[in-house]
């Protein structure tokens, strides 16, 4: 069976980089879909939360609490992807 991907992320490239360094060293595979370096290259400008953090659903929980751990739930992204994720349980 096929894993799907879930967002964990979307907002700046600078919060993206410390949430891929964060996920990094807990060892957790992400893939990062980045509309600001798309939006360049189509000659468009770039828009808000234009940088998406993927984990794996089997790896969402573990990334969400080492998101919190490294104080990222103070962050509007992360913290608007927190709350979405509890209103759906």
């Amino acid at each position: 069976m096929e894993q799907r991907h879930v967002e964990i992320f979307a907002g700046s490239a600078i919060m993206a980089m410390a949430v891929k360094n964060t996920l990094s060293e807990n060892n957790i595979l992400y893939v990062e879909r980045n509309d600001i370096e798309s939006a360049i290259t189509a000659g468009f400008g770039s828009a808000d939360k234009a940088v998406h953090i993927f984990v794996l659903e089997d790896d969402e929980e573990k990334a969400r609490y080492a998101l919190i751990e490294a104080n990222f739930d103070d962050i509007d992204e992360v913290g608007d992807l927190i709350d979405e994720n509890e209103e759906e349980e």
